[in-house]
């Protein structure tokens, strides 16, 4: 055990509007919420626990108090998360050499990945921890930066300090799927709830996949712009150069004994245009739209052409070309390990629902590469050989 003393901020102000009901107080086991993510710092020893409570904070002081933790009252709750994090970071003993920073929904870390995170703390970098490459919860944050969290403006909220430098976030991997799951809506505490009922076992994507045979296909060429975009989930219609290679593509998969009756794909116009062409050529009879299987969401830079992404944002061009894999565009934005979760979550769902032998997927270039590169055992980072529009590759497990 680390001789270091940490703290936990747990973040449970908001009003909890998507999932329609109070967060911190729903059940979960035989626990709320709240009395999980409580128990979870007091179960590896840290003593200095301060919950920042803000909407409905009444419900929480005698759970707080009944855990030995101590409440930190946020009045500028409604202005957003990052001022109940300045607002815990400035109460918190000034002895500490880190903390944690741990939003109450995102109730099944465990004293584990804690545990993991304090045996890898450095004195001057954020840790956090890692599912298949997307970045869960909590962060560990070296109390180093706690005056600049406390003395920002808060623009760009805390991205704004751990995205300075991409070599100060160090990133662990973990194999427990809990990390990067959240319950902001009802679906996903759902899930959540799901998970812990199966003990806290993931999906295994190789045993659904077994005996099966994955045709995948890229869509075909879309419409020209003047010159090159930041091409991610912007919706643009295939050309009529495209449009023949969905027709090629439909005339090649023809020639296969399929074993099943469906096709699934993005629900992007480009792709979902390519699937129509090739279903009107198989003659299968369903078409299933999955927005799970959308390309990369680029944030602000989606749709945009890149010179002048170039122009504008020189530095952060520059820094996404040095962290490809991890670098993200903004809030809302998703890098190549978010891409890879989504798809693989959705790739399980259907999975499971569909018993077919032949699993056809029209999609986009970064969600095959995952598909691809996941069923043969390896990750989105591993080499793969892209495939041209309207060209299929054909993975049999």
């Amino acid at each position: 055990m680390t001789d270091k003393k940490f703290g936990t901020i747990i973040l449970a102000a908001g009003f909890s509007s998507r999932m329609g009901n109070f967060k911190p107080l729903l059940p979960l086991g035989d626990k709320s919420v709240i009395e999980r993510v409580l128990e979870v710092s007091k179960a590896v020893g840290i003593e200095e626990i301060r919950v920042v409570t803000g909407y409905n904070r009444q419900a929480l002081a005698p759970i707080i108090d009944r855990a030995g933790a101590r409440e930190t009252f946020n009045p500028d709750f409604e202005k957003g998360m990052f001022t109940s994090i300045q607002a815990g970071a400035a109460a918190l003993l000034s002895d500490l050499d880190g903390f944690f920073i741990m939003p109450v929904d995102c109730p099944l870390v465990t004293g584990e990945v804690l545990t993991r995170l304090m045996e890898q703390f450095e004195a001057d970098k954020f840790t956090v921890p890692c599912y298949r490459g997307k970045k869960g919860h909590p962060l560990l944050v070296p109390a180093l930066y706690r005056k600049a969290i406390i003395e920002h403006d808060g623009k760009n909220g805390l991205k704004a300090i751990t995205d300075r430098d991409p070599e100060k976030m160090k990133r662990i991997e973990v194999d427990y799927e809990g990390v990067v799951m959240d319950m902001d809506t009802p679906e996903a505490y759902g899930e959540i709830k799901e998970y812990l009922a199966n003990g806290c076992q993931s999906e295994n994507l190789q045993r659904l996949a077994s005996g099966r045979r994955f045709f995948l296909i890229r869509h075909g060429q879309i419409r020209q712009h003047q010159e090159k975009i930041f091409l991610g989930q912007t919706d643009v219609p295939l050309s009529a150069e495209g449009q023949k290679q969905a027709l090629d593509a439909g005339r090649k998969l023809a020639n296969y004994q399929l074993q099943t009756d469906r096709l699934y794909t993005s629900d992007l116009l480009r792709a979902s245009q390519t699937a129509d062409t090739v279903k009107e050529q198989t003659g299968l009879m369903r078409l299933c739209l999955e927005p799970g299987l959308r390309e990369m969401n680029l944030g602000p830079w989606d749709g945009k052409f890149i010179s002048q992404i170039k122009r504008e944002f020189p530095e952060e061009y520059e820094k996404r070309g040095r962290n490809i894999m991890t670098y993200k565009m903004g809030h809302g934005s998703e890098n190549f390990f978010d891409l890879q979760y989504r798809v693989f979550r959705t790739l399980v769902k259907l999975l499971k629902a569909d018993d077919n032998r032949d699993i056809i997927i029209v999609a986009h270039s970064g969600v095959l590469r995952a598909i691809s590169n996941n069923l043969k055992g390896k990750d989105i980072s591993a080499d793969w050989k892209k495939l041209a529009n309207g060209e299929m590759e054909i993975v049999e497990l």
